[in-house]
Parts: structure tokens; sequence; C-alpha cells
């Protein structure tokens, strides 16, 4: 400990004796250890923190394969649901939930408010209970008993401003008077976002509409793989009672960690991220170790004669590691406060569908993993130094004019860092440019309609106040009527689901004179409700045929538009105007629809899926309660927010107009995500840049302000300023380009890693290889150029009364 102490000590002076060394060293450290412990509290909070809840890995929910869908997301019919939890032995008890939206009215302005329908023992699972009140009664979740609710701590803190006397009070929800039994505690957050709840009202016989999704929680013992062959084993059981058809096997399900199902697709973002940040740090260490290196080439005598006086090898290494560790100290008391910072900015600018992004925070588990890097980053760039030291040659180092000389070894060491620095700067590079490549290539998809100056907003009518289907479409013609008039509108429609937007599924169709076998698997296509102008509103070109009209009503013949793909999937030459097509099979007693017109394929959800099949049907002849207002104005759509706000509520006062935002933004934040991920990569490849540049600027100053005298000997017998130009470009470029080269070696093991993020780019594509590796090219020649000029002013006279 004496030792300790005074190698700290010792350490310290010296590190404040060079405060310029000591300044570039300690800058450069907290900016790759802050960066990796901001990206590590990201990844922390949203993939390896585990769900607040009792025993959270014993949460799961399912996931089903079949043929030709690979695998999804499982929802389940109330009746398929109620047989199962009969049934299970796996799970200690099985629940289920949907996402679902509130109209509140309570004396207040209306809200929509997000929330989720129930079973009774969805608590139970999770291991909670509300904060004041009680859970659901198994008596409350059966149809027509179900008018009761719990609130959110958040909601009930907001809206109710705390009021403890909310409780056994009715609120109106949907029109229906709806009791409140219980408030959960603060931070109980799901689904994400929920600000309610309310029991299912489960109805046991109920096979007709698959909508809910399971969680459930494992038995003590029972593993994902026993749930998971007990599963098979019922779906199996429940599809021969059922009939259902299937060709070569039945569905297999996959039981999954519930907090799997709620990271995502951000798992594969966030990985990269903190791996990119990973190879900052590499980089920002070989600089570290360089510096090191070169001030321990001035320190060759001091070493030498602590050794004369009796300092043992492991000693003086010691004393060089300490130095280390201090300088790691230091950095990482500086990446802490950078962390802090980089956290709160990384808060503000993620888009929300990153899961559990309130969550992330500087806490223990973040400070453990600073601690750790703090200590692998000090004896990582440590090492080179100390072992340096322990290898010095006493006779030589006591010379005079060895004292500031660096070792072949030394060179050697500094050599590689540099080459080192180079590869891994390329390796980041490179990603970082074929993820740029493939936004560039993303953002310039058509979508199949123009989003720019469209408003869309949702509407859901009540079913307990709009009881008629004939109520409904009255209520949306005058509502479409009165925002076509507004000043700045072009037009407006009703769709039931637009692109880009929530929600949705495909439905299974057949076409006529093709209907498949009982056994075969039925397409599906998107099926959209949309009044007259929506094509226009949202300028989907009309190829074939007409857009529907007025006169495509209740009244007359069922009409159908499809979209290009289905066309020319169903009729080789596209041309599917007057032929027939039905939802589902001609057995589910579903009317036969006759195409008017074909219309350009729409993405649906990404720019980078593949388009799905779009069937459009009149809103007058297929009625929906909920759906969006669509509306294209002549300038900028924000600006009659309000006053579309007014003609719905001229319309009926208790409705809220909710989802309001631009097409535009729509389509922004589908790509959000990527777009996060490539602004901090191109920041982690700017930052790498830097640091190799400044790594082999130092290489090569060292190298010429150690080769004085042979310069100024090769000047005087002869050699030009060209000369001396070419010699040093040449071996710093020598060391560029092998770095380079491992580099590409290494590049071409990585870049597969990214193909699930990469869109119209190969993983090896030619031109971002090219251009990542000259830049880095010309990142080494400017760096080496400085060094280089300097050498060719040496004066011969000067370096040889020197030598």
């Amino acid at each position: 400990m004496g030792n300790l102490l005074q190698d700290l000590r010792y350490g310290v002076r010296l590190l404040l004796k060079r405060p310029g060394f000591t300044a570039v060293a300690v800058l450069t450290l907290a900016l790759g250890i802050g960066v990796n412990t901001a990206i590590f509290s990201l990844v922390n909070a949203v993939l390896l923190q585990p769900l607040p809840y009792p025993e959270p890995d014993r949460l799961t929910t399912f996931y089903v394969s079949s043929r030709g869908a690979g695998l999804r997301q499982m929802e389940w019919t109330e009746g398929q649901f109620a047989w199962l939890r009969e049934r299970n032995h796996a799970f200690e008890s099985l629940a289920a939930y949907d996402n679902w939206g509130f109209n509140l009215i309570d004396g207040g302005e209306p809200e929509r408010l997000n929330g989720a329908i129930v079973t009774h023992d969805f608590f139970r699972v999770l291991g909670q209970q509300p904060l004041y009140g009680r859970a659901f009664l198994p008596e409350e979740d059966r149809p027509g008993n179900n008018n009761v609710l719990i609130l959110s701590h958040h909601l009930w803190q907001r809206r109710f401003g705390g009021d403890p006397d909310i409780l056994n009070k009715p609120l109106i929800l949907d029109n229906t008077p709806t009791v409140v039994v219980g408030i959960m505690p603060p931070g109980f957050n799901f689904p994400e976002n929920a600000d309610l709840w309310v029991p299912v009202g489960l109805s046991p016989q109920d096979f007709s509409l698959y909508y809910i999704q399971p969680i459930a929680r494992l038995k003590p013992g029972v593993s994902l793989k026993d749930a998971e062959r007990e599963m098979a084993a019922l779906i199996e059981e429940f599809g021969r009672l059922q009939n259902w058809p299937h060709d070569e096997e039945w569905p297999r399900p996959q039981v999954v960690p519930l907090v799997q199902s709620i990271v995502g697709e951000v798992r594969t973002p966030l990985l990269i991220l903190l791996g990119a940040a990973g190879l900052v740090l590499l980089i920002a260490c070989a600089n570290i170790a360089n510096l090191l290196l070169a001030r321990a080439g001035s320190r060759t005598r001091e070493i030498a004669i602590r050794c004369c006086l009796g300092a043992s090898p492991s000693r003086i290494a010691m004393q060089m590691l300490t130095e280390s560790l201090l300088l790691a100290f230091a950095g990482a008391t500086g990446g802490l406060l950078l962390a802090f910072w980089c956290v709160e900015w990384l808060k503000r600018i993620s888009p929300e569908e990153i899961p559990r992004i309130e969550q992330v925070q500087i806490d223990s588990v973040v400070l453990i993993f600073t601690v750790g890097v703090m200590l692998w980053t000090g004896i990582l760039f440590g090492l080179a130094p100390a072992l340096r030291a322990v290898r010095v040659n006493l006779l030589e180092a006591t010379k005079e004019a060895v004292r500031n000389s660096a070792s072949v070894s030394s060179r050697r060491m500094n050599n590689l860092f540099v080459i080192l620095q180079f590869s891994l700067s390329l390796i980041l590079l490179i990603s970082v440019g074929l993820l740029l490549e493939s936004f560039r290539h993303l953002v310039a998809v058509d979508p199949g309609f123009r989003p720019e100056n469209v408003l869309t907003a949702r509407v859901q009518l009540p079913n307990n106040k709009y009881a008629d289907e004939t109520q409904v479409r009255n209520f949306q013609a005058q509502l479409v009527r009165r925002v076509g008039e507004l000043p700045g509108v072009g037009s407006a429609a009703l769709c039931q689901m637009i692109p880009f937007g929530s929600g949705g599924d495909g439905n299974p169709f057949t076409v006529e004179g093709r209907e498949p076998a009982p056994d075969e698997q039925l397409p599906e296509a998107w099926w959209r409700s949309v009044t007259p102008a929506y094509f226009d509103a949202m300028k989907i070109t009309v190829i074939k045929g007409r857009a529907f009209l007025d006169t495509d009503n209740e009244n007359s013949e069922r009409v159908a538009i499809v979209d290009e793909k289905l066309a020319r999937a169903y009729w080789p030459d596209g041309d599917a105007v007057g032929k027939r097509i039905r939802i589902g099979r001609a057995s589910w007693g579903n009317p036969l629809m006759r195409i008017v017109g074909v219309v350009a394929s729409v993405k649906h959800r990404n720019l980078d899926e593949d388009a799905k099949f779009y069937l459009y049907m009149p809103a007058s002849q297929e009625t929906q309660w909920s759906t969006y207002l669509v509306v294209r104005t002549l300038s900028d759509p924000e600006a009659i927010v309000s006053a579309v706000r007014g003609e719905v509520s001229a319309l009926d006062p208790e409705l809220p107009l909710f989802e309001v935002r631009t097409m535009e933004q729509a389509v922004a934040r589908s790509l959000a995500t990527r777009r996060l991920t490539n602004h901090l990569l191109t920041a982690f490849a700017a930052t790498a840049l830097l640091l190799a540049a400044v790594g082999i600027y130092g290489v090569m100053s060292l190298n010429v302000s150690n080769r004085t005298s042979e310069f100024g000997i090769r000047m005087a017998l002869g050699a030009e300023p060209g000369n001396i130009l070419r010699l040093v470009l040449g071996q710093g470029m020598t060391l560029a380009a092998i770095g380079l080269g491992a580099g590409l070696l290494a590049t071409f093991w990585i870049t597969p890693l990214l193909a699930s993020l990469l869109y119209g780019v190969g993983e090896t594509d030619f031109t971002t290889f090219a251009v990542a590796a000259l830049i880095l090219v010309g990142v080494a020649l400017f760096a080496c150029y400085i060094p280089a000029r300097r050498a060719t002013k040496v004066d011969p006279i000067i370096a040889l009364r020197c030598e």
C-alpha cells in the first residue's frame, strides 16, 4: 500500500508537469469513455434491464410460425384463449390484453386516451396490484358486466389532480358510465403508454375475432421449451376440434420472454451502436498508448537510473501502470460528466418507438460498467509502455546520446498502434457509409402517394351512441363536406386506416373463378374502407378504371378497387377492371365485389417493406366507426388543425380528434430509429477519423524528431527537400496502407451483421468501400504532410553540430 501511494503521488506530479500531454490524453479518454457510457446506459435500460415486475424471467408471450407467414405475434379469439387457459399446465397464470382507445368525457374537454382491455387476471400475471382500490374481479370479466376501470397513476395525477375521491365514481368512457375501482402505482406502464385498463368481458364461445394478445407466467421449474411443447400439442388439439385447414404442418408456437417482445426491432440498431462506440474507445486507447510510448522514450534515462538504484522490473511496470490508471480515472470522470449530458440528449432526440426510453439513466449498473471500462482501458493502453520500461538496456540507456531517442521496438509498437487505428476506423467508416447509402435509397422510395400538405386525424364514434350504420354514414358525410369547405383545403376524405398509421392487418381473399381447395392457404390483402375523394386527397394514381363515386352506396352493386400489385398477380396484363373478388371464401358468405379501378401500390408501415396487396371498398358499403380524416391543403396543413377540431366539435361536442399529424410526419416517424442510428454512427466515424489523424500525425512527428540527424546528413550529402518529403510521406502512407488492408479484410466479415438494416445497397458495395478508403487515405496524407514538411526544413549544419 505504501508503494501504491508513493506511485500515485509520483504519477500525479508527472501528469501535472506535462499539462498539454495530460489534457490531450484525458480529453481523448473522456470522449471514448463518455460515448460508451451513454450508449451502454441506453442499451442497459432498453435491452438488459429486467421488467420491473416480480420474477420477470418467468413472464412470457407467444409467437406462432406458420407456413408462408414466417414468425409473427399470435393473436387469439376470446374462445381460443378461454379454451387454452383451462387446459394448460405449464403456466402459473395466463392472461390476455389488447391495446385500446377510449373517448373520455368527464365535464371537461373530451379526450382520447390510450388504454387496454384486459382479462381479469392481467395484473396477477404481472405481479402488480393497484396502489389504491382493487384489481378486477372474475365476475367483472363477462359481457355486459365489465363497466369498471383502473386508472394509471399518471392519468390520475394529470387529469384528476390526484383526487382520492375518484374511486367508485363513474366516468363516461365511449358514452358509457364506467366506475373507477383502482389506481395503479407510479411507473406501471404495460402495455406501453396505457392510461387506463378495462375488462375484456370475455365470451368463451366467441371464435370470430382474432385480436387479444396472451401473456403468461411460467410455473417454477418449467422452461420455455417445456411450455412450447405443451402449446404445440394444445394448438394441434384445438385445430382438430375446429377442423382447421392445414397442408404440411400445424402452426408451431414459440414462447419467448415478455421483455423480448417489448424490445422488438430496436435490438439490432442498439447493439450496432454499442459496437461502434466500442471501436471509438479502442481507437482512443491506441492513441493514448502511442502518446505514452512517445513519452516513455523521453524517460528512458530516468527509468535506467531507477533500475540502477535498485528498482525491480515489476516495480517499474507498476509505476507505469499506475500512471496510466490515473489517466484512465481522470478520463472516466470526464466521461461520466459527458455521459450525463449525452443521456439527456439521447432521451430528447430518441423516437418514441424505442421502448423504455424514459428509464435511461446513469444508475449503479452503468457506474459499474464505467469503472470496468476505466480499468480495462487503463491496463490496455498502459501495458505497452510498461513492457517497454522493463526491457530497458541499462548500458545504452544511460548514454547521453540516446537520452531522447526511441528504440526500434518502441517505433514498431507505435507503428502497430497506428495500423490498428486505421483498421478500426475503416471498419467504422465503411459501416456508416453503407447505412447512409441505404438511408439515401430509402428516402428516395416512392411510397405510392404524395405525403406533402396532407393532414390526418382520427375520429372514433362510440357504438352505443351511433348504433345505426345510417347515423355513422350521415355523420361522416357531413364531416367530409364541412372540412372540405374550409378555406385552404383542396380535398377531404375518410379512410379506415391510413398508410404509416397504427394497427391494421391483412385479410384473406379469393378471386372469382379461382376458388382454392379447402385446405389451401388463402392470400391476404390489406383492405381499406374509403370515401370517394380519398385517392385525390392522397394523390394515389388511378391507373385503370375509375375512383369511387357517390353513387357507389349501400343500394348499388358491391364494388372494389385493387392496387397494381394485386392486379398483376392475378391478371397477367394487370387489367382487373370488371373482374370480381371477395373477402374470404365463398363459404363464408361475403358478397362478390366488382373491381371498378386499379390504383398504384402503396407502402403500409415502412418504406423498405415489400408492398402488400391492397383492396379498397367504398365507406358507404363498408361502414367503419373508427376512421381517419385525410385533408389535402393548399399550404401548411398544421394551420387548419384548430378549424378541423371546430368542425368535429360542431357536429358532436363529445368527440375528441386524436392522432393528429401530417403525413410527412408519419413517414418521418417510420424512419426515426434509422435516422438516430445514422446520426450517432456518423458522429462516431468523424471522431474515429480525428483520432486516427492525430495518431498518425503523432507517430510521424516523433519519427521526424528522432531522425533529425539522419535528415541533416542526407541533405548534406545532396538530398533534395523533395526526396525527404517523399521518404517521410512514403513511410506514413505505408502504415496507412497496411491498416487499410487489414481493415478491409475485417470489414468483409463484419458488414453481414448490418444486412437487416440495409436497403438498396449490398454488404460489399464497391463504391462505399472505395470512398471510405479514399477518405482515410486523404486523412493520412494530410496528417503525414505537416511532419514531412518540417523534415524538409532541417538545417544540415545544426543537425550535424548536435550529432
